[in-house]
């Protein structure tokens, strides 16, 4: 069982100065950074444009039930490495040098990466401009690979050449991340986790179904339920700002530690340098009533709610958004869904960079609690997921989530217990 390293590997920023732009990436234990000069960030809109078509072959490919072909997931894995290592190249002005030092650089900053039982390397992404760009999907461990999968040892491989499988990448959301606690906590050998659905999807009533079959998970949920008030922005934003807060609106003894959504999400990108784009959550009882949120009107309620000095205080959930296209970002204007829980300082923001199937990612969110619950970290967690539906399913759609904020986050220690599904991936 691989564990995380305890710092980050690798960080990453970017700057600009007199001279123009430019990303720093910085080694463990190095004196210099090593400097990478970029283009003007108004170029990143274009380069994620023609990158996002690649993305969206990719997932149509990954797209189908069951266990994929072989030549069709390493097609797939093939396709998207060739276009991060294009949209890495068209970024950088000097990409032939900036290439080939970064190549180098990753591999003396990774020693570990092939070796067992080594740590997973990591590599915290700093806020900004360098945020913009999606490390999970350029290959940096095998950015002059080329060759054709055939076999399984192959399609590994392959993967590995991505960090989204072979390191845990961080987005910090706030600046000051070790001033939060690194805990999830618990109370009474339980987790209370906080449960908002879109009931008509079979994914969303798995996950429900797995967390009500978990002694150690205190279930606020779900939300909407039959017969109550739909939520609205003003609730969502309510609830976020104070995890103190029952789904009724009182006061309750264990905060939630956890807020999990299940549910689509509907994204419109940027249409122009006036227009920012719109983001919706879209939750809805199983009774068939169904309500579509903004993101930008809970983002307008949260500031509202955050003149309350008692919910500033209060440690804010990590956040899994199980739904499409989450983690849809436009560079111009940093609207998306993950906006608010930035905002709201959360520990940390799950989320996913396109339209996922429902049941793949009812198996990938399975098998990320299995383990978190088992005293992985969310970084660990999210890899063993990862890992796992790509060896049971031949299926490399884990690619395709992001973690925004503390990677060492984890859940306090809970009693020992014996889970009977060891391979939730497989169900």
């Amino acid at each position: 069982m691989k564990r995380q390293s305890e710092a980050p590997n690798v960080t990453i920023r970017a700057l600009s100065g007199a001279d123009g732009y430019r990303l720093e990436l910085r080694g463990a234990g190095d004196l210099e950074p090593l400097p990478l000069p970029i283009h003007d960030p108004t170029v990143l809109r274009h380069v994620h444009a023609r990158f996002g078509n690649a993305l969206e072959r990719a997932k149509n490919a990954w797209q189908r039930p069951g266990t994929l072909p072989l030549q069709q997931a390493g097609a797939a894995l093939a396709d998207l490495a060739k276009a991060g290592s294009l949209l890495l190249s068209r970024v950088l002005v000097r990409a032939q040098e900036s290439l080939t030092e970064l190549d180098a650089a990753m591999i003396r900053w990774c020693p570990s990466l092939h070796q067992a039982p080594g740590r997973i390397p990591v590599l915290h992404v700093e806020p900004g401009v360098a945020q913009f760009l999606p490390w999970e999907v350029i290959p940096l461990f095998g950015l002059f690979r080329d060759g054709w999968v055939e076999t399984v040892d192959g399609l590994e491989q392959a993967a590995g050449s991505f960090p989204g499988f072979s390191a845990v990448v961080e987005r910090a959301l706030v600046n000051k991340t070790s001033a939060q606690s690194p805990w999830l906590s618990t109370q009474n050998d339980q987790l209370t986790l906080r449960f908002l659905w879109h009931a008509k999807y079979p994914g969303a009533s798995g996950e429900l179904a797995f967390f009500r079959n978990r002694d150690v998970i205190r279930l606020e949920g779900p939300c909407p339920s039959p017969g109550d008030p739909l939520p609205g922005p003003d609730t969502i934003a309510r609830y976020m700002a104070d995890p103190g807060l029952g789904l009724d609106g009182r006061r309750v003894e264990h905060p939630h530690q956890i807020m999990h959504f299940s549910c689509h999400c509907d994204a419109r990108a940027a249409n122009g340098p006036t227009d920012d784009g719109e983001f919706a959550l879209h939750l809805a009882t199983e009774d068939g009533d169904s309500v579509r949120i903004p993101v930008e009107e809970i983002l307008g309620k949260l500031i509202l709610e955050w003149k309350d000095a008692r919910r500033r205080t209060l440690e804010k959930p990590l956040v899994f958004l199980n739904a499409c296209a989450t983690g849809v970002y436009d560079p111009s204007t940093l609207t998306s869904v993950v906006e608010p829980f930035h905002k709201n300082e959360n520990r940390g923001v799950i989320a996913t960079a396109a339209n996922l199937p429902d049941r793949h990612a009812h198996a990938f969110s399975r098998r990320f609690y299995f383990e978190l619950l088992n005293g992985r970290t969310v970084g660990e967690a999210l890899y063993e997921a990862k890992w796992d539906l790509l060896r049971s399913r031949k299926n490399p759609m884990g690619l395709l989530y992001s973690l925004y904020g503390m990677s060492a986050l984890q859940v306090a220690p809970l009693p020992s217990r014996t889970y009977a599904d060891a391979s939730p991936a497989h169900t």
